[in-house]
């Protein structure tokens, strides 16, 4: 496997993980409890808001940075 093949599956993976949490955080408190209450991962809503917008600056940099990187590679 090359190089351009491994950052395009990591693309695709982080553009899948980038819109599963999206989907996941909701403005609305009570349909975030709904989603999480099965998996315990946090112990309030606050909480889990808090870790998922964290997670999603963190993907959406990411993102950034592969794009940016991609570019980089096509152009030389």
């Amino acid at each position: 496997m090359n190089f351009t093949n491994i950052f395009s599956i990591f693309s695709i993976i982080l553009n899948i993980l980038l819109i599963l949490v999206i989907l996941i955080r909701s403005p609305n408190e009570q349909s975030l409890q709904e989603n999480l209450d099965p998996f315990k991962l946090f112990e309030s809503s606050s909480k889990a808001e808090k870790s998922i917008d964290k997670l999603i600056q963190v993907l959406t940099v990411l993102y950034f940075i592969i794009a940016i990187l991609y570019n980089i590679r096509r152009y030389f």
